[in-house]
């Protein structure tokens, strides 16, 4: 019998990675305990991942990555709201801050695979690589991994894709951990009390007052800075009428924002730029795809109308409310991620 596997697993401090390194080790995997430092002042992270290292017997290693995480993950995060668009960070941490430089950490101290805490699954299908949703539907992030290629899922490791989260809070608490108490957070996390507005105002972006027209041109106010807005959004618009008004789209180039009704919100499809295919196989097929156009909505059926290198056009089979720029759109054949991008521009026919 041989040695084995020597892992890399990424430990934040939290429930989810803590359960994934005693899965691992308890299937005899040999660990190395790696902490991402994504900010100046992490003592409290950094003290429950040392805590977790304990448990697994082995030293933890802190990686350094406040500069990188600040110029991949927050400065395209600040830009991107600066340009009236909705960012999307996860994806672009996961695919080159934990699975990229993170990885490239657990390479140099000899580990053949990296694993995280997400809630998704990878297989081979036919010798190729697949991402699969996670088999907890009300946990599932494979959303958030459509950003993947094929050789970094070969070296990756989801040892929670099959498991229920309640199940994973009764086993943390099974070893004695207060981890399993503590309150999942579901905001950013370089965004204090989900406060995006303050946070872009700290970072120096600047509210410039702008007019609202609706979508025959007409003014009908002042918004008072396009970083207080996003698609879809209906309260703190400040303009009166007889019914609801919704924003349809912003405009940077004239800082303007244009709202309307709620029937105007809706979409026939999208742009897509920075595509990344997983299955190319599966993307060139004739099968009718499932395409999620932000975290919390639901797959829906969509057909590819054209597909270009690194872009594609797709038209939803039902038309679709406050479809973003700047948010990810994951296609999906059944449980396998076939590709994602980011959502440039909606469609309205």
């Amino acid at each position: 019998m041989g040695d084995p596997m020597r892992v890399g697993v990424a430990i934040s401090g939290g429930m989810d990675s803590a359960a994934s390194a005693i899965i691992l080790k308890n299937e005899g995997r040999q660990l190395i305990p790696l902490h991402m430092k994504l900010f100046d002042d992490c003592r409290d992270s950094l003290a429950s991942a040392r805590r977790v290292a304990e448990i697994i017997g082995e030293p933890l290693h802190v990686i350094d990555l406040v500069e990188e995480f600040r110029t991949l993950v927050i400065d395209y995060f600040v830009r991107d709201y600066g340009l009236g668009r909705t960012p999307s960070p996860c994806p672009r941490c996961n695919r080159f801050i934990k699975l990229d430089l993170l990885a490239k950490h657990a390479w140099n101290l000899g580990c053949e695979k990296i694993a995280t805490g997400h809630y998704a699954r990878i297989t081979t299908d036919e010798g190729r690589p697949t991402l699969l949703k996670g088999l907890d539907p009300s946990k599932d992030q494979s959303y958030f991994l459509f950003m993947l290629t094929p050789e970094i899922l070969e070296r990756t490791l989801f040892p929670l894709g099959a498991w229920k989260k309640s199940d994973v809070r009764d086993f943390v608490g099974s070893m004695d951990l207060a981890l399993a108490q503590k309150e999942e957070s579901q905001e950013l996390c370089f965004v204090e009390n989900n406060d995006y507005v303050s946070f872009l105002r700290k970072m120096g972006i600047e509210e410039r007052p702008g007019p609202i027209f609706d979508t025959e041109g007409n003014l009908l106010g002042q918004h008072n800075g396009i970083i207080n807005y996003t698609v879809g959004q209906r309260r703190g618009l400040g303009v009166c009428g007889p019914h609801p008004r919704y924003v349809i789209r912003i405009e940077p180039e004239n800082n303007s924002i244009v709202i309307g009704l709620r029937d105007h919100t809706f979409s026939n499809g999208a742009l897509i730029s920075d595509l990344n295919i997983i299955r190319p196989d599966l993307a060139r097929s004739k099968e009718f795809l499932k395409v999620k156009i932000r975290s919390t909505s639901k797959p829906v059926d969509c057909r590819i109308v054209k597909m270009e290198p690194n872009r594609l056009e797709f038209e939803f089979l039902e038309p679709q409310s406050s479809v973003a720029p700047g948010q990810a759109a994951v296609f999906y054949l059944g449980a396998q991620v076939v590709m994602g991008g980011w959502i440039e521009k909606a469609i309205r026919k």
